[in-house]
């Protein structure tokens, strides 16, 4: 009998560990990350003309029924967001001066939701937080006017950290 009830513990203590263990990677699994160029009409786009502006865009998806409660944002996009690099891989830029926000606390997700970071390279008040203009998705800055880029081919690399695991984000553009 004794050894009947210590069978029925283990087997109870090995089925809440996989559980949790499962439902820790089902989430994990279920957030979602799309990076996306737009246009000043809010359409993707990835061919511009020289005095275009270029929106970068990002949105991170919680297809969860639960909250996800994910690390500071600094710690989600890290200080590479949105970096503009030549063809050639020569280091151009970002669209923003500065980041600031919530360092320190956590970043919340609430569930089957999504969270979008905006940022444009050149000056766009009407994407920024009322009031504050050249401040925009409550974490970037801009500080000094850009000026438009010059004809050529251009990408923008990053990476982005969900928990544990990293999700690098790649994407090519045109000025004409």
């Amino acid at each position: 009998m004794k050894q009947c009830k210590f069978l029925s513990w283990m087997m109870a203590i090995a089925i809440a560990i996989l559980t949790f263990t499962a439902c820790s990677d089902d989430e994990e699994e279920t957030m979602t990350v799309h990076f996306q160029l737009l246009n000043e009409a809010g359409a993707e786009c990835y061919k511009y003309q020289e005095d275009d502006n270029i929106i970068f865009r990002l949105r991170i998806d919680n297809n969860t029924d639960n909250a996800a409660i994910l690390p500071s944002v600094f710690e989600i996009i890290g200080t590479d967001i949105f970096s503009i690099y030549s063809a050639k891989g020569e280091y151009i830029g970002t669209p923003w001066d500065e980041l600031f926000g919530n360092s320190s606390g956590k970043f919340v997700i609430e569930s089957n939701s999504s969270a979008v970071i905006l940022c444009p390279w050149l000056d766009a008040p009407s994407l920024g937080v009322e009031g504050h203009e050249n401040y925009y998705s409550g974490c970037f800055s801009k500080t000094e006017k850009k000026l438009a880029l010059p004809k050529g081919e251009y990408y923008s690399k990053f990476d982005i950290s969900l928990k544990t695991k990293t999700i690098s984000c790649y994407r090519t553009f045109v000025i004409e």
